[in-house]
């Protein structure tokens, strides 16, 4: 049925009945307040807690599909041009020429547009999907840990000179430092399934595994339960201090500075209109009482410039949480990667070591005399001393670079660039979004009210 010709129809009978007219635009009313209300609500679960949108992403969602697009698109050019050797000497040595380095092809959406039209609808729940649920579940677990811990430590200390509820900086810290610890549990195995899986070994899972979970399974078999967790220590570092730092800013920010800030604006107005009443020759003479009643009264500052500086400060404080989050776990990040790569060089050397048992067992008469041994020392011994050894490697670098602080921030301007604006943007999309409907949702019940 066409709307249109409905209304005109209801215009035509508001005359004869007035009654189902009030009632069908009242319903109208009613329900589009209802689903405005439902959306705001959705974006209010976002905001109550706003630290959560600014903070980076805990794994690439797209770089296992990064990888597998730019391995196809390498070793296409190289197969169609394999008749001519200079064609395949050009390709051999611009082969890294056919990577996605447009920023719309390496944008997300590009990425999973390319996928889906390689690998069809599967490559979401395959692919894509893991990765970021894995994020969710990191997230979920920082941030619930974060404010059963901030509701168990502290108490919010709020007054009449308070605009913001603000909490103490130690209690925060503490929380933060918790909830830190208790994602690096998490993230841990996460973290050494991702960075020991060699892009071959990502490009071959394509023909190998059905999705990104049979992976990760069989991972974890090849490296063991102990070697999941190793490197526990430097990532409990980086995310315990890392958040505790990132938690505790935000809330300095967004909490104390942002009353501070309200609170200097509303005493400064106080103060100009103490000022301008006691030079105010023209007004008949008031009492104290009279003068005070007449200051209480009045509004030195309105709802929503309270409201902009509130989300300014939110802006803010989680910009500067952002980048001094990164400041921070940058460099224990490049430091991570060296020691998960010689954790993968003692995973490739037990992998060797297990072929070759079984080799000789399979050739017993040839071998028959020869008896290969395990080095003694157990796997949590040399996991233990694996960081003595990365540790020797920084030195090394220390040494040969002579400027360790350069090379450990190399690259995180880039990385700072690319993670933040993002976050921040949508935020405020967000909050706009959601402020436009609390808007609408009031002004809709006032009508209804008046009806």
């Amino acid at each position: 049925m066409n709307p249109d010709v409905v209304e005109s129809n209801s215009i035509n009978d508001n005359v004869s009945d007035p009654t189902s007219s009030k009632s069908a635009s009242t319903t109208i009313g009613a329900l589009s307040a209802g689903g405005r209300s439902v959306v705001y609500q959705l974006t209010s679960s976002y905001l109550r807690t706003p630290v959560k949108l600014f903070k980076p992403a805990r794994f690439d969602y797209f770089h296992y599909v990064r990888v597998i697009l730019t391995g196809d698109a390498n070793n296409t050019a190289i197969n169609n041009d394999s008749q001519s050797v200079k064609n395949k000497f050009w390709f051999k040595r611009f082969s890294n020429a056919h990577k996605y380095t447009s920023m719309v092809e390496n944008s997300s959406l590009g990425l999973l547009t390319k996928a889906l039209n390689k690998y069809g609808w599967r490559v979401i729940p395959d692919r894509v999907l893991p990765p970021l649920l894995v994020n969710s579940a990191t997230g979920i677990v920082l941030y619930s840990t974060y404010l059963a811990s901030l509701t168990a430590l502290s108490k919010p200390h709020t007054n009449a000179e308070q605009y913001v509820t603000v909490f103490k900086l130690q209690d925060v810290f503490a929380s933060g430092f918790l909830a830190g610890f208790a994602q690096s549990i998490i993230s841990t195995p996460v973290d050494a399934i991702y960075t020991r899986s060699s892009t071959l070994e990502i490009f071959e899972s394509i023909k190998k595994y059905n999705n990104l979970w049979i992976f990760a399974l069989d991972k974890v078999k090849e490296i063991g339960l102990i070697g999941c967790f190793s490197g526990f220590t430097l990532v409990a570092i980086k995310e315990s201090f890392g958040f505790a730092i990132y938690f505790t800013t935000f809330e300095l920010i967004k909490g104390t500075l942002s009353n501070f800030i309200l609170n200097l604006v509303n005493s400064f107005r106080k103060f100009k209109f103490k000022v301008k009443e006691s030079f105010d020759f023209n007004s008949e003479p008031t009492s104290i009482n009279e003068t005070a009643s007449k200051q209480a009264s009045t509004t030195f500052l309105t709802v929503k410039e309270e409201k902009w500086v509130k989300r300014s400060f939110i802006f803010m404080g989680g910009i500067s949480a952002a980048l001094l989050l990164q400041l921070f776990q940058y460099p224990f990040t490049k430091i991570q990667k060296i020691h998960f790569s010689r954790l993968e060089a003692f995973d490739i050397y037990n992998r060797s070591f297990a072929k070759n048992s079984k080799v000789l067992q399979n050739n017993s008469l040839t071998f028959s005399n020869m008896i290969l041994r395990h080095p003694k020392r157990s796997q949590f011994h040399i996991y233990y001393h694996s960081y003595f050894d990365t540790f020797t490697h920084i030195h090394f670098i220390h040494k040969t670079t002579g400027d360790l602080t350069r090379w450990l921030y190399k690259g995180f301007t880039n990385r700072a660039m690319t993670t933040i604006p993002g976050t921040t943007i949508g935020l405020i999309l967000l909050d706009y979004m959601r402020s436009k409907l609390e808007d609408d949702i009031i002004t809709s019940t006032n009508q209804m009210i008046m009806k």
